[in-house]
């Protein structure tokens, strides 16, 4: 059988694919349910520095219709340097830096508790992520999943606090979850057959 060509994206293959590959594997990023320590930090690496563009694009895309977001006088006025960052906008990049340490090898995300915008974020901030594992436990209906709660904050380029969270994830165990290891180009496979689906 001919090798299947795996390409480093994190997701379930499908279809005649999945057939060819001999079922369910997938390429593994992230961690599994073992992987989480209770008490363990996770700095987030890379950080994201906000634009005013993008903070009014946002403002506009998702219809907000305060001007507090897009009219710089207003938000001057307001007692504000110039228009802050919607807070919807730094939680998706606080969220979005998260993902790769947390959440690659999730099925669902089951909730967020005690959001918090303790400080307003302004364009040219850079953003950073950081969580902390709080609880995990197994699923009390699959025994191929636990649950991992988590508390992410995120901080300006300052080290200010401008947003913290809780949230569970619902996360593959990893001995129900085959993983194939093989990047473009390489020759071997975590199985070790060199081969897909045998």
């Amino acid at each position: 059988m001919q090798d299947v060509p795996i390409f480093p994206v994190p997701r379930t293959p499908c279809g005649a694919r999945a057939k060819a590959m001999g079922g369910r594997r997938v390429v593994s990023y992230g961690r599994f349910y073992e992987d989480f320590e209770v008490g363990s930090v996770l700095d987030h690496h890379w950080g994201r520095t906000i634009t005013q563009a993008e903070g009014q694009l946002f403002a506009t895309w998702t219809m907000n219709a305060s001007p507090l977001y897009f009219n710089e006088v207003y938000a001057r006025a307001q007692g504000h340097p110039t228009t802050p960052i919607h807070p919807l906008l730094v939680m998706n990049v606080v969220f979005g830096l998260s993902v790769e340490d947390l959440s690659e090898q999730a099925l669902a995300h089951l909730g967020y508790w005690r959001m918090r915008f303790p400080k307003p974020v302004y364009p040219g901030d850079t953003l950073l992520s950081r969580s902390e594992v709080l609880d995990k436990r197994l699923s009390d209906s699959k025994d191929d999943r636990g649950i991992v709660h988590v508390r992410t904050s995120g901080t300006n380029q300052h080290g200010d606090e401008v947003l913290s969270y809780e949230r569970k994830i619902l996360v593959k165990k990893r001995a129900a979850y085959p993983v194939l290891d093989k990047a473009p180009g390489s020759a071997a496979v975590a199985s070790g057959s060199g081969k897909h689906g045998g």
